[in-house]
This record gives structure tokens, sequence and C-alpha cells, in this order.
């Protein structure tokens, strides 16, 4: 389908060629750049609003499940009783499909409460929460598993332990329940700290720990596939391990080895292949901005690496989060010509094999969370949960 924009270069294109002989060359080639530019249009799919809800409590949303005929929201809310810009109070809301919302859930028994991780297994919903004290200077919070029933009744609470900042998120491998957390030594924000794997057996409730031998990044996304688990942090810092891994058994930790600070975007398995997906986005003073592929043979251990600039994408600006197919990978980035804000499908190769248009309307491109699949795009924000129809 051509779009206006397309349709009004055209036009110009046809009135230069036909109104002036000395561009005749030009005139020769518009029937490749017609070519050119409705085979990058096609690019770009449709999409539709198919319905949006407004939060009655939730400011700031941290995890979105879809589960069959259910959706479910978890997010916090700096508005709460106390009110002294510290504490806040948890909610997990479910949805059915048109977003008319089933029941909601509040946990507001602590100073500060946070959903921040959700998963949907059978017919239970397990929830990663903090909960404990903030303050300007510290954060003494603790993380618990909750199991939560389909009617949004409490069921269990198992306590974690300390912990800092937000936990990764939550996969299910077998009868095990496994995530990633940050342990502190202190309370306070300058405090060391550690990685922490947990693996959860639901069957016989034992519960294994995994702790990293130095400082990594916070982390943010845990991968398992069989009895391989690896624990992946929002930054791949130079000079440090990188990655929390665990194998036949065996416990050790992957430095990628990279060159400069570059931030976590995906990562997934396919054949014996780890892919970690980063972006160096620029800082002051290095302004070549970046998207790169780790690639970690589990065969020989082998780590092979691939970078492309952004200018080659056509991106001018890249954010951060991110939806995993299992083999590629959607992010949200800045188009360097139009500016506008798009959603991309990149596989492992760097190869964009879709385009969505970002809705500026409900949303800024920040701290998002969604989902795409089966045609429907599943997007959550501070402005709401939307529902979209894709081509």
């Amino acid at each position: 389908m051509k779009t206006e924009a397309t349709q009004q270069f055209i036009f110009h294109i046809n009135y230069l060629c036909k109104n002036n002989l000395e561009i005749k060359s030009l005139y020769m080639k518009r029937n490749l750049l017609f070519f050119f530019i409705i085979s990058f249009s096609t690019l770009l799919s449709a999409q539709e609003l198919l319905t949006k809800s407004t939060f009655d409590n939730i400011e700031y949303v941290e995890d979105i499940e879809w589960s069959s005929d259910d959706i479910y929201c978890a997010g916090f809310s700096f508005k709460t009783a106390i009110n002294d810009g510290n504490s806040s109070d948890a909610y997990l809301v479910n949805y059915d499909t048109t977003l008319k919302p089933k029941w909601s859930l509040k946990i507001s028994d602590k100073h500060s409460n946070k959903i921040n991780s959700i998963i949907r297994y059978k017919d239970k919903i397990y929830a990663l929460v903090t909960q404990g004290k903030i303050s300007p200077q510290t954060e003494d919070v603790f993380i618990s598993l909750f199991t939560i029933n389909l009617e949004g009744v409490i069921e269990n609470k198992i306590n974690i332990g300390r912990a800092f900042s937000s936990p990764s998120n939550i996969v299910i491998n077998g009868s095990n329940l496994i995530f990633g957390y940050k342990v502190p030594d202190g309370i306070t924000y300058s405090a060391d700290s550690k990685s922490e794997i947990i693996n959860y057996n639901l069957a016989t409730k034992k519960l294994v720990r995994h702790k990293s031998s130095q400082y990594q990044a916070t982390p943010k996304k845990i991968l398992a596939e069989k009895s391989d688990i690896f624990l992946f942090g929002n930054y791949i810092h130079p000079n440090q391990p990188n990655i929390m891994a665990y194998r036949n058994g065996k416990y050790s930790e992957i430095s990628l080895k990279s060159s400069k600070t570059e931030y976590f975007l995906d990562s997934y398995i396919n054949k014996n292949i780890v892919t970690v997906v980063c972006a160096f986005p620029g800082v002051y003073g290095d302004m070549k901005k970046y998207l790169k592929f780790y690639y970690i043979n589990l065969n020989n251990n082998t780590i092979n690496s691939k970078s492309i600039p952004y200018e080659k994408l056509g991106w001018s600006d890249q954010h951060f989060d991110t939806y995993s197919t299992g083999s590629s990978s959607w992010l949200i980035i800045e188009n360097h010509q139009t500016k506008a804000l798009q959603y991309v499908l990149i596989d492992n190769t760097g190869k964009i094999s879709k385009t969505l248009n970002f809705d500026r309307d409900n949303g800024n491109g920040s701290w998002e969370r969604y989902i795409i699949k089966e045609g429907m795009l599943l997007n959550a924000n501070s402005s709401g949960i939307k529902i979209y129809k894709i081509d």
C-alpha cells in the first residue's frame, strides 16, 4: 500500500522528470525509484488499534503476560496512604481480551511494594515482589515469590532474601521456576552486590541458589533450555564476567570481552548458539552508535561478534525495551530520516523482516512493555494498556 508521503514523492519526481530536459537520466530511473519505494513501503506493516483501557491505579508498568484469553498487567504507584514520595503500592490486574478488568490485586502491607515479574503457569500466577523500606539514601527491601490463583487470591509467599533493584524475568523449565536477582551486602546504594540465580522446584518445593563470584550488572534476563541456565545483566561491562551460566551441573561465568560498556537488549538460544543482542547508544565524546550481536557456541565455547552502525540500519536512536520471539528480537527504534518511532523485528544477522509504526498518541517509547504474536500487539505503559491488530 502506498502511503501519502510516497504518493507525494512520486508526484514530484514525475513533475521534475517531465519538465526538465536536463534530467532525462532521472526520468529514466523513475521506475526503479518507484519500485524501491513501494518495496520499502510494504515492509511497514499496517496496524489498527482495537481496544484500550486506562489504569485506575498503576502509574508504572513492570510486566505483562498474555495467556490464552487472559491478560495480566503488573505495576506500581507512588500514590499511597503514606505519600512520602518513596512508598509504593503494587497492583496486578487481570483483563479479558477486550481489556475489560476481571479482578485487581493490591499489595500494600509494606512501605514499598512492587510486583516486578509475573508468569502464568497452568492454574497459577507466579509473581516476584520486592517489599521493604526505601529512602533517598537506602533501599532496605526483600524479594519474595508469590503464588496467586486465577481469582486473584494470594495462596503462598516464599521469602527469597534481601534484594536490590529489580529482578529478571521468570522462566519455567520443566517443573522448575527460575529467575535471577541482585543480592546487596548492605542497604545503601553504594553497597557491594552480587547476582544470584534461583532455581525453585514447583513439585518438591526445593530451592537451589547459585551466586556470582563478583559484581555483575543488575539481572535483566534469564534463559533456560534443558539443563542449561544463563543469566544476563542490563549492561555488558568490559574486563569482567557478563553472564552467569549453569550447564550440565557445573557453574561458570562468561565474559564477552567487550571494549565498551554496552546495553543488553535480548538473548536467545538456537541450534546450540546463544545470541546476545546489545547496543552502544553513544556517550559524550563517542557518538558512533551501533547494534551488536555476540554468538556463543555451546559446543566449543567460542565467542564471535558482529557490529552494525545505526546509520547502516537507518536509525538515529534506539530504546531498550524489547520482546523476544526466541529466534529474533522486536526493538523500538527512531527512524533516522523521518524521526518516527518504530517497532522492528530483527534476526541474529541484523536483517529486519518487519516494521510497525509506534503509536505516539499512546506512549513515548520509554518504559514500554509489549508482546507481539499471532498478528496482535499488546502494549502497556503509563498511559494505559492497548491491543492492536497488525498485518
